[in-house]
C-alpha cells in the first residue's frame, strides 16, 4: 500500500485536512444500555477518549426519562450537535431526534456501539476501541453535517384515470365520493369496457350467473351524475409531463363529427346511412352503420360517425333535426393537470390466428369465449339463443379447448396461466347446459385452475353433466359435416377424436397497445410479459415504479372482475392517502444545480426510481421519488448533482475518523453497507455471531453514493480493504453494474491491488453470510499483508 500513497495523495481533491476548529459545540451521549453495552465496553475508558464539549455517560438512553437529561444538556452546554453512542440508528434514530429536538434533527449523529462492538466481540479492550473510533468518527461527522428541513409536497387534489373499464369506473367513483375531482379518459366511444360485452358473470358464493349490464349500469349512472367525474371518450394521450406536484397531460379527444351536448339519441342518422360496416360489439357476427352507437345502454348516450367507413354522403346530416352532426368538427386538444395517474387500460384477448391448428376463421363454428358471450347474450347476434354460425341450428356437441395462447411455450405464445379462462369456460358450461340441455359439453384443459370459492362452482357445474378431458386439443380439422377435435387423454393415456359441432376456443389475456403506450408516455416499467410492473407485488401491488402513478385492473395482468374492482379500490386508496396526507421526504436526497447543469440527460437514464425528469427548461428531481442512492450524481459530468444529507464533508469526516487511531500492523477495512446491509449487519450482533473487529460499517443509502475519490481517500487514510454490501434492487440494477465497473477500474488505474475491493449481494434474512463474508475478506487481507 505504501508504494501507491504518494500517487494517491497527488490525484485527490483533499489531501489537507482542514484543522481549523468547528465552533459549534458538540454533545456525545453514551448508553450503558442495561449492561449491554458497559459489560463488554469499558465506558469510563470511552467516556474519556471522546473529545467533544460534553461527554455524558447513562443507563438507559431512550427511556422517558432522560429524554429530559438530553434536552437539559443541550441548554446548560449549549449544544449545537449532538451524538448519541448506544444501539442501531434504524430503531431509535427517531427516537433520539426527537428528544433532541431541541436542534435541527439533522445535527443529532447516531453510533451503533451495540451491535458493532459489545454484540459481535467479545474482547473488551477491542471492543472498546473499536467503539471510541466509531463515537469519535460520529463527532468528526456531525460537525460537517448540514441542517435540512423535511420536504413536504402537498399533491395536487385530482386525478386522471386512463381505461374506462370496470377497474377505472371504480377507481374514478372512489376518489369522486372522497371528494377528488377525476377525468375518466377512455379511448373508445363508451365506458364499460369488456364488462358489457361478456352477458352474465358467475358469482360462485350464489352458485349462479348474473347478469353483467345490470350490475354495471348503477355504476355507470352514478358515474355520469357524479359532480367530481368528467367522462372524456374517443380520447388518446398525446404527451405527459411530470412535475414535484402532478402531471401535465395533452389529451387529443377525437372527432365523430356529432356534437355530444346536442345529439338526442333519436336514431334517424341509422335509417339513411347506406353504409354497413362489421360490428365489433357482437365481435363482426353482425354488421351496424358507419354512424353508430357500439349499444343501446351506451355511455356517453350519442351517435358516432366512423371515420374510417364514412362515406361523406350527407344523409344523416341532412335528416338530423337537431343538427347535432356537422362534418366540420375538428379533433380537440386538452390540456389536463392532475394529481395522481391510474392506469386501468385493461387487456386484449390473444389473437388467435396465430394458433392455425384450431381452425379459427376457417371454420365458421369455431370461436372464442368472447364470441360465445355475444351468443349467448340476450343483445347479442342470436338474441341468447345457442345457434350455429355456419348453418343457425342448434349444436349437438360444444367443445372448449382451453389454454389457447396460454401457458404456451411457443414463441408467440403466452407463458403465463391466463386466470379465468377456467371459469369463463365453466359459466358458459354452465348457461348452455341450464339453458339448452339437449346440448353436451366437453371442456379439453391443461389443469381446471378454480381457487379458493371458485370450487365449488367447479363442483356446481359438473353436477350438471359436462365432460371434462384432461388433455390440450393437438388440431381441430373437418369431417363431413362435422367438426373433429384430436386430443390425448392424459389421464386415460389415449388419444381421441371427438365430432363436434361447434368448438370454442379459451384465448389468453395479454396486454393491450394502449397499455403499453400509456407505460412509455409515463415511464412507468412494464414486467417480463408486457404489463404494467407494479413496485412490489407484496406491499406495494397497485404501485408502479413511478411516482403518483398507479395501476389496476388487467393492466396489470390477468384477474377476475372481483380481483380488478379490489384493485381499483386499493389504487383508490392510495390516491387519497397522498392528497390528504400530502407527502414527506427526508434526505438524502439529490439537487441539481441548474447553474451547472448542461441538460445531458444522463442522471435521467441512470435513475431506476424514475426520480429526474426533463421540465420546460431544466432537468429536475422529484424529492418524493428520489431515495438519495448518488447514481445521478456519479454520471453527471458537470459535478451539478449534489446529495443533501449525507455531503462529501460528511463521508470524508467519517472515514478519517475511523482510520485516524489505527495502529502500527493493525489492519483496518471499511465496509460501506445499504439501509438492507446495514440491517443484516444489525441481525449478526442481535444473534450474538462474531466477525473480527477490524471491520468499521458506515451506513449509506446506496453504493452509488460512494464515488471513486471516496474511495482513494479511504485508501489513502489507511483502509487496508473496503467492502461494499447492497441490496440488489431490481431499479437499480443498471446503476449497479455500472458503479461496481466505474470502482474497480478507479483502484486498478490507481495501483491498489483489486482484491482490496470486494462486493456483496447483502440480504436482510441472510445475515450468517455478511458475517462469513466480513471474517473471508479479513482473513484474506491478513495472509497478503
Amino acid at each position: 500500500m505504501s508504494t501507491t500513497k504518494s500517487k494517491l495523495e497527488k490525484n485527490h481533491p483533499l489531501t489537507k485536512e482542514e484543522d481549523t476548529k468547528d465552533p459549534e459545540k458538540v454533545g456525545v451521549f453514551l448508553c450503558r444500555c442495561g449492561g449491554n453495552i458497559s459489560h463488554t465496553v469499558d465506558m469510563a475508558k470511552l467516556k474519556d477518549s471522546i473529545q467533544a464539549d460534553f461527554v455524558g455517560e447513562f443507563e438507559n438512553l431512550c427511556s422517558l426519562n432522560c429524554r429530559r437529561h438530553i434536552r437539559e444538556e443541550i441548554i446548560d452546554k449549549e449544544l449545537d450537535r449532538v451524538v448519541i453512542a448506544a444501539c442501531s440508528p434504524i430503531t431509535h434514530l427517531k427516537t433520539f431526534q426527537n428528544y433532541a429536538d431541541l436542534l435541527n434533527p439533522y445535527m443529532v449523529e447516531m453510533v451503533n456501539i451495540r451491535e458493532q462492538c459489545s454484540w459481535v466481540h467479545s474482547d473488551s479492550a477491542k471492543a472498546t476501541k473499536k467503539a471510541i473510533e466509531l463515537t469519535q468518527s460520529g463527532v468528526e461527522k456531525v460537525k460537517k453535517a448540514q441542517a435540512l428541513d423535511k420536504i413536504i409536497r402537498q399533491t395536487e387534489k385530482s386525478a386522471a384515470v386512463f381505461g374506462g373499464g370496470i377497474s377505472g369506473i371504480t377507481a374514478a367513483l372512489s376518489l369522486a365520493n372522497q371528494g377528488v375531482k377525476t377525468c375518466i379518459i377512455e379511448k373508445n366511444p363508451t365506458i364499460g369496457g369488456n364488462m358489457v360485452k361478456i352477458g352474465k358473470v358467475f358469482s360462485p358464493e350464489k352458485l349462479a350467473e348474473e347478469c353483467s349490464l345490470c350490475i354495471l349500469n348503477p355504476i355507470i349512472n352514478e358515474v355520469i351524475n357524479h359532480k367530481n367525474i368528467r367522462i372524456l371518450t374517443k380520447t388518446n394521450l398525446l404527451r405527459a409531463g411530470r412535475r414535484s406536484t402532478h402531471f401535465k397531460i395533452i389529451l387529443e379527444k377525437q372527432t365523430g363529427f356529432v356534437h355530444e351536448d346536442l345529439c338526442i339519441s333519436c336514431g334517424r342518422c341509422v335509417e339513411v346511412c347506406p353504409v354497413d360496416v362489421p360490428d365489433e360489439w357482437n365481435q363482426k357476427m353482425t354488421t351496424r352503420k358507419a354512424i353508430y352507437k357500439p349499444f343501446a345502454q351506451a355511455v356517453p348516450d350519442v351517435y358516432n360517425i366512423d371515420l374510417e367507413n364514412c362515406i361523406r354522403c350527407g344523409k344523416c346530416e341532412k335528416v338530423c333535426t337537431v343538427g347535432a352532426i356537422d362534418f366540420n368538427l375538428k379533433s380537440e386538444i386538452i390540456p389536463l393537470e392532475a394529481g395522481n395517474v391510474v392506469i386501468a387500460t385493461g387487456h386484449e384477448s390473444f389473437d388467435l390466428n396465430k394458433r392455425p391448428e384450431y381452425g379459427y376463421q376457417r371454420f365458421d363454428d369455431v370461436i372464442s369465449q368472447m364470441d360465445l358471450a355475444r351468443i349467448l347474450g340476450v343483445n347479442g347476434p342470436t338474441q341468447g339463443e345457442l345457434l350455429k354460425i355456419s348453418d343457425g341450428k342448434r349444436p349437438e356437441r360444444v367443445v372448449m379447448v382451453q389454454c389457447t395462447g396460454s401457458r404456451d411455450e411457443k414463441d408467440d405464445g403466452k407463458r403465463y396461466c391466463s386466470k379465468v379462462c377456467c371459469m369463463v369456460a365453466l359459466k358458459h358450461a354452465s348457461i348452455i347446459r341450464e339453458r339448452f340441455p339437449e346440448t353436451e359439453v366437453v371442456i379439453c384443459y391443461t389443469d381446471m385452475r378454480t381457487v379458493g370459492m371458485y370450487e365449488n362452482y367447479l363442483r356446481y357445474v359438473q353436477d350438471k353433466d359436462i365432460k371434462l378431458i384432461r388433455g390440450r386439443p393437438g388440431e381441430v380439422t373437418k369431417k363431413d359435416d362435422k367438426l373433429v377435435v384430436r386430443v390425448e387423454d392424459t389421464l386415460e393415456r389415449k388419444p381421441l377424436e371427438i365430432e363436434t359441432d361447434m368448438v370454442v376456443l379459451s384465448e389468453a389475456i395479454e396486454p393491450s397497445p394502449g397499455t403499453m403506450r400509456i407505460a412509455q408516455k409515463f415511464n412507468v416499467g412494464l414486467s417480463q410479459d408486457l404489463f404494467i410492473k407494479e413496485k412490489h407485488s407484496k406491499i406495494k401491488p397497485v404501485n408502479t415504479d413511478m411516482e403518483r402513478v398507479f395501476v389496476c385492473g388487467t393492466a396489470q395482468g390477468p384477474k377476475d372482475i372481483t380481483d380488478s374492482v379490489s384493485q381499483a379500490n386499493a389504487a383508490a386508496a392510495k390516491v387519497s392517502e397522498q392528497i390528504k396526507s400530502g407527502t414527506e421526504a427526508e434526505p438524502p436526497v439529490a439537487v441539481i444545480k441548474t447553474s451547472q447543469c448542461n441538460l445531458c440527460g444522463k442522471c435521467m437514464d441512470i435513475c431506476g426510481f424514475k426520480a429526474v425528469y426533463r421540465d420546460e427548461e431544466n432537468m429536475a428531481i422529484d424529492p418524493m421519488a428520489c431515495r438519495g442512492c448518488g447514481a445521478c450524481a456519479g454520471q453527471c459530468p458537470q459535478e451539478a448533482i449534489e446529495i443533501k444529507g449525507i455531503n462529501d464533508l460528511e463521508l470524508y469526516a467519517q472515514i478519517r475518523g475511523l482510520l485516524s487511531d489505527k495502529k502500527e500492523g493493525e489492519i483496518r477495512i471499511l465496509a460501506f453497507l445499504d439501509n438492507v446491509g446495514y440491517t443484516a449487519a444489525d441481525a449478526i450482533g442481535n444473534n450474538r455471531l462474531c466477525y473480527p473487529e477490524a471491520i468499521r460499517i458506515i451506513k449509506i443509502p446506496s453504493i452509488n453514493r460512494i464515488m471513486p475519490h471516496h474511495l482513494m481517500y479511504a485508501f489513502l487514510h489507511g483502509a487496508d480493504g473496503v467492502l461494499m454490501a447492497e441490496y440488489p434492487d431490481e431499479c437499480m440494477l443498471e446503476a449497479h453494474k455500472a458503479k461496481i465497473k466505474e470502482l474497480s477500474e478507479s483502484v486498478k488505474n490507481q495501483g491498489i491491488p483489486s482484491d482490496r475491493l470486494r462486493f456483496y449481494k447483502a440480504y436482510a434474512p441472510h445475515y450468517r453470510g455478511l458475517a462469513q463474508q466480513f471474517t473471508r475478506f479479513f482473513e484474506d487481507i491478513t495472509r497478503e499483508i
